[in-house]
């Protein structure tokens, strides 16, 4: 039996490597083309912002690549009679299966590795190699975030001359909530800090909420306090640009993603659209086992005679398509709060699970 599983993996995992070279190499052409016609880049910071987006590119091929491994490493093993003549040696459906839930469950760690800790450390490397390259390259959500301080639970921002750190921005009601700004002298020394419990958006300003002011604090005399209930706050970026801003909370791993959420929880602030990040880690790495088993429902049917290749991949592929649309408007609806966030991350695939019980309910007999 140790010989046939040895086959059955060593063929799934022929197949997984060449899908994801073939689909890796496709994207990259497409993206390495995109990033030399820009005019305002050079080659070097194509390529270098062409690795940092390696795992990104590599968490969308993953699923897709198990579906394509299960998928053509059956047809190979059906095509050569292989199969049939597994399953006749006393090899059960049930442990075929149980394999390839084996190996996608170690592309599923992998994915999980890149998608929580990898991808986001390279891309909060991005802005340290390439110079301005939120500017550069378009297909960049950020405008010029430049770190995290988890233990303060705030987000840090730079513009010309001065910084701003907040705890959330709603973009519902363009408000900021529990924000710092430091503003810069010509020179580049500290000249004034502004505290607000909140800063909100009207009439095309910025106005903050009780203001706590510390003027002149890069002369030699001590600063002057002042405060306010309301106050115009000048800044540079308007609600649209802070909602880029924040949303490079993705260079955050894991860990420090759920502490920054609990730090936002504490605050009393709606956190639902961080958990729809936070849960689509985990959701976006069972897609792997998903697919390798969606893929593995001809092994009930091993007769390359009566059955149809050609429907097999019309049917997978229905299926995936069906479920990235599905799942990409949930998604969308637990950013907006219109569903719970574990509901959005975690519906489409339970319906999927649900689905492949079914089938290999009714050909349980078989499966033995």
């Amino acid at each position: 039996m140790g010989i046939l599983r040895k086959l059955i993996l060593k063929e799934w995992f022929k197949f997984f490597a060449g899908s994801v070279i073939a689909l890796f190499l496709l994207v990259s052409v497409a993206n390495l083309i995109s990033g030399f016609l820009r005019g305002n880049v050079t080659a070097t910071e194509v390529m270098i912002n062409h690795f940092i987006e390696i795992p990104g590119y590599l968490n969308k091929i993953f699923p897709v690549s198990c579906l394509m491994a299960s998928l053509f490493s059956i047809n190979k093993l059906k095509t050569r009679s292989e199969l049939t003549a597994i399953f006749a040696a006393g090899y059960s459906r049930k442990n075929y299966i149980i394999d390839l839930i084996f190996a996608s469950l170690i592309v599923t760690i992998v994915q999980f590795m890149m998608t929580s800790y990898i991808s986001p450390f390279f891309k909060s490397q991005r802005e340290n190699l390439i110079s301005e390259s939120t500017h550069k390259f378009s297909n960049l959500k950020s405008q010029g975030l430049r770190s995290s301080t988890i233990g303060s639970g705030k987000m840090w921002y730079r513009s010309d001359d001065y910084f701003i750190a907040f705890t959330n921005y709603n973009q519902i009601k363009k408000e900021l909530y529990n924000v710092t700004l430091y503003k810069l002298s010509a020179d580049s020394y500290l000249e004034e800090i502004q505290a607000m419990q909140k800063v909100y958006w009207e009439k095309g300003i910025w106005i903050g909420k009780n203001v706590i002011k510390l003027d002149g604090l890069n002369l030699k005399s001590f600063p002057k306090a002042e405060e306010n209930k309301e106050n115009i706050i000048n800044l540079y970026e308007t609600p649209e640009e802070l909602r880029q801003i924040e949303a490079d909370i993705t260079i955050l791993n894991i860990v420090k993603l759920w502490k920054y959420i609990d730090q936002l929880k504490t605050s009393g602030i709606n956190i639902n659209e961080y958990m729809v990040l936070f849960y689509d880690k985990f959701a976006n790495s069972i897609i792997c086992i998903i697919f390798a088993i969606l893929a593995s429902v001809s092994v009930f049917n091993p007769n390359r005679r009566s059955s149809s290749f050609g429907k097999n991949i019309a049917a997978v592929f229905f299926f995936t398509i069906l479920y990235w649309l599905v799942y990409s408007y949930l998604i969308e609806l637990g950013n907006n709060s219109k569903v719970p966030p574990i509901a959005a991350t975690f519906t489409v695939p339970i319906a999927f699970t649900i689905i492949l019980i079914v089938i290999f309910s009714r050909n349980r007999k078989l499966a033995k």
